[in-house]
């Protein structure tokens, strides 16, 4: 059996969606030229759109307004834990951030300490064999 008398594996939804969306938005096709036209259209009225005071203006308030609802949210949530003397986020992250710098400390202390005895070690070394009297040798 040749090459090309196999028939063609079947293609995946996604790749004949891929292909048809291609087909859709081709310049050189009907829907094609439509779509061009369309999205140079849209694109230009969204330009104007964009750079108009007013929307700008509403745009600002619209996000001013969902701004200041969240403040106010979290503001009410932090005060109802506070009422159940639970922690807020915030408090735990100082805590978890505290904690952090604690055990940075802990483990700077351990190394410090680790060179300390080393040292310790290093002095009482010379020292033992004098201690260390072997009870036979003197009698």
């Amino acid at each position: 059996m040749a090459d090309s008398d196999r028939p063609l594996p079947p293609k995946g939804l996604l790749a004949r969606s891929l292909k048809l969306l291609g087909h859709l938005t081709h310049p050189e096709t009907r829907s094609g030229k439509v779509f061009t036209r369309a999205e140079r259209g849209l694109t230009q009225a969204l330009s104007r759109v964009s750079a108009s005071p007013t929307y700008l203006r509403a745009s600002g308030t619209v996000l001013r307004h969902g701004l200041n609802a969240r403040i106010r949210r979290n503001s009410l949530v932090e005060r109802a834990l506070h009422t159940l003397r639970l922690p807020t986020a915030s408090e735990v992250d100082g805590l978890r951030d505290q904690l952090r710098r604690v055990n940075d400390q802990v483990e700077a202390l351990g190394s410090q300490l680790e060179v300390v005895v080393e040292l310790l070690q290093r002095q009482e070394a010379p020292k033992a064999p004098r201690h260390n009297v072997d009870p036979s040798a003197g009698t």
